[in-house]
């Protein structure tokens, strides 16, 4: 089979002439005559027809040439990825124990180094709310709160959830803060045999915090208030919430009974104000000595059934929205909260490097012991007359003044390299005190999968959820087909292209469909200067067929395309919309091939036609977004399996989901016509032998449900 290149200019004649065409208005706008027989027009026709040429010569280069161009323009592939992760520690040591920033933390050959210091101390902390009894609805919440004030009564009116010291518990119980009667977040800081209370006075407690950010459940477009509309713009996701409010019930009470409430100093907050998973470092006052733990009214606690857990507790704590605040920005779902965290990231801090030395030439080039590099780690220092002079490392050298002490890294090969303008002379020695590798994707670990803080054997440590974002270098023929576009971009966008492919750059993501003149609040009216973005996650663990994203996910893109957008560009960030559809196609099997082999390749390839993420769909991108779904073209791609000698029929049907309100309904038609922001859901697809069944049922003739029996071996 022949090796097809990749095209690093495409444009065709008639495009590069139209291109020049465009472009007269803006140069020469009193060249009004635009016909072919315009001499002008004729030279220009003549240019393109030169250019194309040039670009099919250009584009027959070697692929060592192409990438030696792309380093002198600047681009380069796109580097491997570190994980990240959360950790969470524990000691019985009750003095506690210091663990530094940068400090490695093992999961078997893999290494992490955490991303800021930590003090552990013999705690354990759970997080707790007060849900109410009723609907749930505003009116219910606020009558419930009205009835806190009366003690006796308060437990009739809610009732008390509690997260789990386990996030991976099948049975473990979320938070919805909103939901809350106080819309408030308690935390119990639970206490162990060696715990010293006093000790902990003026220390820091390092509060881990995780988010169920799932979108449950997805909006509606068309059907949304201008308020949720609000929430999925590019600025608004990116942005920061209001502060939170931490608060030390002290267990005791004013004048006029009202409980105390101590504020506590925030010292850092990495869930960017209660709204993504992250750590809340907070500084504790000297704790009260508690004396009762509360019965549940306005500002009090709630009371805790388990009794080993309310024993153990030794402080209160209290987060919430400062008063005030838009009901929109209340706290999310809290999945887990823990005592002793920090973040870390699957990297490792290499030993001081001396590279050698310089020869005074343009261009040098070192080579470093370790790669692939993570970007802007890398601390270069060269010997100059005045001592050792620190240089910094920079993308490439577009913007490099004579003078600046600049330099690049090939971040997969692992090698510093210097430019044209100025570089070390002859005998100037040049080290590297420090710089970070990664293992990509190799640092993807499932939870409870680090165990080890070598420097710290008496600190237990463990990662309550799996290690996620680490990727693998760009494969080069895949960095060389980007060429074209990266090259127009220049990091920045304006046309959907633009959106498209710097949303894919994100290594969650594994589709981007960017819908020009599209507002989520009026998806079918042209908005002029709005651009709507379409995330596909590339795994969704409760629906891998229909995946959705979070929205930290959303939160991400949005703050990677927020400072690359025009000004005058309204970016919104948004999940797809799917519509459930089913599938019956019948068939007739050849002579001599498998019946339920038959069926199950026809159902595999139905379904990844129909399919919503590469490598699926007709081109191998998914299902266009918008495209009608017809029961004729998925025949014709049945027919197409080897053993299948003709179909009998397909038979294809809208599902509607079943509410609280309705049922589920099963509507057959020919073709299903999906909105521009809308992807097919296969819900259910039968392969028959014979004419299709209905869509949409799994029965046998007789009525029943199909059963799979397995057959006994056969015995030769």
């Amino acid at each position: 089979m022949a090796l097809i290149g990749p095209i690093l200019d495409n444009r065709t004649q008639q495009q590069l002439r139209d291109e020049l065409v465009r472009r007269i208005p803006a140069y020469t706008p009193e060249w009004t005559n635009h016909n072919e027989s315009d001499p002008g027009i004729a030279l220009l026709e003549l240019f393109a027809h030169l250019g194309e040429s040039l670009l099919y010569r250009f584009n027959q280069i070697p692929e060592t040439t192409r990438i030696e161009f792309l380093r002198l323009l600047g681009v380069q592939p796109r580097p491997a990825q570190p994980a990240h992760v959360l950790l969470s520690a524990t000691t019985e040591l009750p003095d506690g124990v210091q663990v530094l920033k940068g400090s490695e933390a093992s999961g078997g050959k893999v290494s992490f180094e955490t991303d800021d210091e930590m003090y552990v101390w013999p705690l354990e902390a759970i997080a707790a709310g007060k849900t109410t009894t009723t609907d749930g609805s505003a009116d219910s919440r606020a009558d419930a709160l009205s009835r806190l004030n009366v003690a006796e009564s308060a437990a009739a009116f809610y009732r008390t959830v509690v997260t789990s010291l386990d996030p991976n518990d099948p049975d473990a119980a979320t938070i919805d803060v909103s939901d809350q009667i106080d819309r408030s977040m308690w935390v119990a800081v639970l206490g162990t045999e060696t715990t010293k209370v006093e000790a902990l006075a003026g220390r820091t407690l390092f509060l881990g915090v995780a988010f169920d950010e799932r979108l449950e459940p997805p909006p509606v477009l068309g059907k949304i208030t201008p308020d949720e509309t609000e929430r999925l713009r590019a600025g608004v996701l990116s942005d920061d919430p209001p502060a939170t409010l931490w608060q030390l019930w002290t267990g005791q009470s004013d004048a006029a009974g009202k409980p105390l409430l101590q504020p506590l100093a925030v010292l850092g907050d990495t869930t960017h104000g209660m709204v993504t998973t992250g750590v809340v470092k907070l500084e504790l006052p000297t704790l009260p000595r508690l004396r009762t733990l509360g019965d549940g009214s306005t500002d009090n606690p709630p009371p805790i059934d388990d009794e080993d857990l309310r024993q153990r507790v030794i402080a209160w704590l209290r987060v919430s929205r400062p008063a005030g605040n838009d009901v929109g920005d209340a706290i999310g779902r809290v999945l887990w909260v823990g005592a002793n965290c920090v973040a870390a990231e699957q990297a490792r801090t290499a030993a001081p490097e001396l590279l050698g030395s310089g020869t005074g030439d343009a261009e040098q080039r070192f080579p470093l012991t370790h790669s692939p590099v993570l970007v802007g780690t890398v601390h270069l220092q060269v010997e100059e007359a005045d001592g050792w002079t620190d240089w910094v490392e920079v993308e490439n050298f577009a913007r490099s003044a004579l003078d600046d002490r600049h330099f690049t890294v090939d971040h997969e090969n692992g090698a510093v390299v210097f430019g044209r303008a100025r570089f070390p002379q002859l005998g100037e020695r040049i080290r590297v005190p420090s710089y970070r590798y990664a293992e990509g994707a190799k640092g993807n670990l499932p939870p409870r999968a680090i165990t080890a803080l070598p420097r710290h054997p008496a600190v237990t440590v463990v990662n309550p959820f799996a290690a996620v974002g680490g990727a693998d270098a760009v494969p080069l023929r895949e960095a060389l087909a980007a060429i074209p576009a990266e090259v127009h971009r220049r990091d920045r966008a304006v046309t959907p292209d633009d959106f498209r492919d710097l949303a894919e750059e994100i290594v969650e993501v594994a589709r981007a469909e960017a819908l020009p003149t599209f507002h989520p609040d009026t998806p079918t009216v042209d908005a002029a200067g709005v651009t709507t973005l379409v995330i596909l996650p590339k795994v969704d663990v409760r629906n891998p067929d229909a995946p959705l994203p979070d929205i930290g996910l959303l939160r991400r893109v949005a703050t990677y395309l927020e400072p690359r957008r025009l000004v005058t560009a309204e970016l919104y960030v948004i999940p797809p919309e799917y519509v459930q559809v089913a599938v019956s196609i019948g068939v007739t099997v050849r002579q001599g091939y498998q019946v339920d082999a038959v069926r199950r390749w026809v159902e595999t390839i139905v379904r990844q036609y129909l399919g919503a993420v590469p490598s699926n769909g007709p081109d191998g991108r998914g299902w266009p977004l918008g495209r009608t779904v017809r029961a004729a073209e998925l025949e014709a791609i049945a027919v197409q399996v080897e053993g299948v000698e003709y179909a009998e029929g397909t038979r294809l049907a809208l599902v509607t989901p079943a509410t609280a309100t309705s049922p589920r309904y099963v509507v057959e038609r020919d073709a299903i016509t999906l909105q521009t922001w809308q992807l097919p859901e296969v819900v259910a697809v039968d392969v028959a032998r014979g004419a299709p069944r209905t869509p949409g049922t799994t029965a046998d003739p007789a009525g029943g449900p199909l059963t799979p029996v397995p057959l006994p071996p056969e015995v030769c």
